[in-house]
């Protein structure tokens, strides 16, 4: 008869627990009999979803930066302009996934954007290369990886926007920081070999060969 209690009282506790989560969502706009009106929400799992595109943005705008750096006549890397502004079409359709995401579950936001100092490649003292602009680009992709993990951790009790923001999103970033980290191993490999500047220039030229033609 007490296990019987002790059980009954575990339960109460697990029920009770669920509806206190029930109580951070957020289901009705205007009023009783209002329309339209969104879908049952968590308001602090929506604050870090508009708050982290942001952060899309920010990527996307660098990555548009460090591709035009390449892509001008001084510099005329064109597989690396190419491989970069590919990425900040990645990050930007990210942001577009999460807007749509809001306006799916009838959502109202405002602006989501403001121009970042983090949107600006402060470029290494060695100047515009692409050894340099594979580790900016690594280092910000572990950073925006890091950021949707806690989205997803605030989104705890909003299982359909953290499932959104873990696959296909956060599959995505890991892919995408992977391919990057591959390319600079490659790079690096490459640029190992000779035994003076012109032959790591060389390695480079090569390099960027390789992105252009996507072996990289």
């Amino acid at each position: 008869m007490m296990i019987r209690l002790l059980v009954f009282g575990m339960l109460l506790q697990v029920l009770g627990g669920n509806s206190q989560a029930d109580d951070t969502f957020t289901c009705t706009a205007g009023g009783e009999g209002s329309f339209p009106k969104p879908s049952c929400y968590d308001p602090v799992c929506t604050s870090a979803i508009v708050s982290h595109i942001q952060h899309e943005f920010d990527a996307a705008f660098k990555y548009m930066y460090m591709g035009a750096k390449f892509g001008q006549y001084t510099t005329a890397r064109p597989g690396i302009t190419k491989f970069l502004l590919e990425s900040a079409s990645e990050e930007r359709s990210h942001a577009i996934q999460m807007l749509d995401y809001l306006n799916t579950r009838g959502i109202t936001y405002t602006k989501p954007y403001n121009f970042s100092q983090r949107s600006v490649w402060r470029i290494a003292n060695d100047g515009v290369t692409i050894e340099n602009a594979l580790k900016e680009a690594i280092e910000m992709e572990i950073d925006v990886t890091n950021r949707i993990k806690e989205v997803v951790k605030t989104c705890g009790n909003d299982f359909h926007a953290a499932d959104v923001f873990t696959n296909p999103i956060l599959d995505e970033q890991h892919n995408g920081l992977r391919k990057l980290q591959g390319a600079l191993r490659t790079l690096q490999v490459m640029k190992a070999t000779p035994i003076n500047a012109a032959g790591r220039a060389m390695a480079e030229y090569f390099f960027d060969l390789k992105l252009l033609s996507g072996e990289v």
